[in-house]
């Protein structure tokens, strides 16, 4: 059998070869690849339930009394067929008021 090489010599080995300093990127300079992976190739072949399909997540800190008054408008409101209308749904309906206050586009879904 033969001996497995040690760690020990691996590492003074690689410690004594002269490191070679990187090149500096130059200014305003693009990467040649992106540092983080891009969306579809991070989520490729996941599964994606449809109600989230080509929906994005957004993360928002705000003080928790929003969130409560968000939850508790979510648990008293229901639409016309007596269900509980979701948070995600409240929110967009708050968004479109906002762009309309402010005279932009308002985001119509294809399932209203």
């Amino acid at each position: 059998m033969s001996r497995k090489p040690s760690l020990l010599a691996a590492a003074i080995k690689t410690a004594e070869q002269p490191a070679t300093a990187p090149a500096a990127p130059a200014l305003f300079e693009t990467p040649d690849e992106p540092k983080r992976a891009t969306r579809s190739a991070r989520s490729a072949g996941a599964y994606v339930p449809p109600s989230r399909a080509n929906k994005s997540a957004k993360t928002h800190h705000l003080p928790p009394v929003y969130w409560e008054t968000l939850e508790e408008l979510s648990f008293r409101t229901r639409d016309d067929r007596g269900k509980r209308v979701t948070q995600e749904r409240l929110v967009a309906e708050a968004l479109n008021l906002l762009f309309a206050k402010y005279n932009f586009p308002v985001v119509r879904e294809s399932g209203e």
